[in-house]
């Protein structure tokens, strides 16, 4: 008896190649087109903290305006309703800018002070860090930085009041 061998390369075989790698790549470009880019709730919900933590920034510095000369005002929170929620005292420096104690506590202090919450988003850690620039004048610039493990970072500068712009 005499074996015929088959011919691994028969257009049958062909086709159901071309049918797979043809209905893998219309699959790809679905999966492409129907994904909807999710923004990472946890850096959104950050950077609403950063916007409240900016504003009472300012808030505090027209406060401190209006009252001058003092080193401590009574910030108070209000909710979206525009009901009181919160009153933290706010250390206020030379400037009448909300002041730090230079540590990381005093950058955490400020956060709590500020925002009226923990250092906490999403149910993940803020990271406080206190650093100081060395610069070749006598005066060296110092501030705070506030980070999530993911990267994202915004700083604040208490000399000036200055906060940056938050990066990702």
């Amino acid at each position: 008896m005499s074996r015929i061998q088959k011919d691994p390369f028969t257009l049958i075989n062909v086709i159901k190649v071309m049918v797979v790698v043809g209905f893998a790549i219309v699959l790809g470009v679905l999966i492409n087109y129907f994904h909807t880019d999710e923004s990472d709730t946890t850096e959104q919900a950050f950077k609403q903290k950063v916007n409240t933590f900016k504003n009472h920034v300012s808030t505090a510095h027209w406060q401190w305006k209006v009252q001058q000369p003092t080193s401590m005002i009574m910030l108070v929170h209000y909710n979206d309703t525009g009901k009181e929620i919160n009153r933290k005292p706010v250390r206020m420096n030379h400037n009448g800018w909300p002041a730090i104690d230079h540590t990381d506590e005093g950058c955490e202090k400020v956060w709590t002070s500020l925002v009226a919450a923990p250092l906490m988003v999403d149910g993940f850690r803020v990271h406080s860090r206190y650093y100081v620039i060395d610069s070749e004048s006598d005066d060296s610039e110092y501030g705070c930085r506030y980070s999530l493990s993911s990267g994202a970072f915004f700083d604040y500068f208490p000399e000036t009041g200055e906060t940056s712009e938050l990066v990702w």
